[in-house]
This record gives structure tokens, sequence and C-alpha cells, in this order.
């Protein structure tokens, strides 16, 4: 096994126990078990714990930013489509990577790694931001841009964070392909709601 290979076995081992256990629950030992490592080659590829789960948000983040990115330069049309596009590519992401918004989710929660977490949603929410404040420059009726983009991605990363409750709420598995497409029609429906009134069409 090469180094290459090491590294992303201890990645995708780190990353399935911080999804299911937690941060501060899994220790380097459940990682290298899992990862079939010795545990000194997780300090020689990522030095501490803290630096591993930073690799792994690195890893994360770059992927969305670029399908996100890769998602707007696709659809260079109306409005409409593009919100529809990059709503279905984030739930895509986020479908894919179910560990993803638990880590995300935990380390908000218990506040150690909260910097870790603005540090790299804040170029993501910026853009957002900025994009969405000219949209609404032209905009009839009054919108905030934070308040905006905070509802949509709401509406998203709400359904993979609370999809567990809702698998016991409902008897069904939410994250069932038919259940996800279900989603997000539903996401664009309401999407497609709030721009008919951001853009004066109600």
């Amino acid at each position: 096994m090469d180094a290459s290979e090491t590294r992303q076995r201890i990645l995708e081992a780190a990353d399935g126990l911080f999804g299911e256990l937690g941060f501060d629950v899994t220790t380097t030992r459940d990682i290298a078990e899992r990862s079939g490592v010795n545990k000194a080659l997780i300090h020689y590829h990522f030095g501490t714990k803290d630096d591993l789960l930073e690799a792994l948000l690195d890893g994360y983040y770059g992927a969305l930013g670029e399908a996100l990115q890769a998602s707007l330069a696709k659809h260079e049309t109306d409005l409409t489509t593009q919100v529809e596009a990059l709503l279905d590519t984030y739930a895509d992401f986020l479908g894919e990577h179910h560990a993803f918004t638990r880590i995300v989710q935990r380390e908000i929660t218990s506040g150690r790694h909260v910097e870790r977490i603005v540090e790299r949603t804040l170029p993501m929410f910026q853009l957002g931001v900025t994009w969405l404040g000219e949209v609404l420059k032209k905009a009839p009726r009054d919108f905030d841009a934070v308040n905006l983009l905070t509802t949509v991605y709401g509406m998203v990363v709400s359904w993979f964070t609370y999809g567990e409750v809702l698998r016991r709420l409902t008897g069904k598995d939410p994250f069932s392909p038919a259940a996800l497409a279900a989603r997000k029609r539903h996401v664009r429906k309401v999407a497609g709601l709030l721009l008919a009134e951001v853009e004066g069409r109600r």
C-alpha cells in the first residue's frame, strides 16, 4: 500500500467514525483499526486528530465548492434554472456524503471546532450573499440577502440533519433515491414561490 492509498484509507475511516460516533468519542486507535493501518501512520500523515479533521473538512468544502461552481457555470440562463440547479447540486452532494452533515452539525453544536467550520463556510456564504444581493437590486420587493440565503439553505440541509429523526417519525428511509428525489422536487417548488415573490410575479 503506497502513501496516497494509506492516507485515503485513514481519511475514509475517520470520515465514517466522526460521522457515526463524533470527533470527541473517536480515538486514533479506532481510526487505525478501521483503516487497517498502524496508529503511528495516522500521526505521520496528519499529525494530530484535529489536523485529521481539518484535512477532512478541506476535502469536503473543496469538493462542494467545485460542484457548486460547476453547476453555476453549466446553467448560465435564467435565475430560476440557476437556483434549481444549485439546490439540486447541494442536495446531491449531501446525499452522497451523509457523514459531512453529521460532522459539521456536531462540531457546530459542541463549540470546539466552530471556527474551523466558519473559515471554510465563509467564502461560499459571501459568494452567495453577493450573488443574491445583485439579484435583489433588481427586485421590486424588499428582501434581505442573508435571510433569503439562510432560508433556502435550511430547506436543503435540514433534511439531512434530521434524517435519522425523520426515519423514526415516518418509518421510511429519508435517504432512499425516491425520498431524495421527492425532497428535491419539493424544495424546487418552494424556492420557485420565493423567487416569484422576489421578482414580483406574485
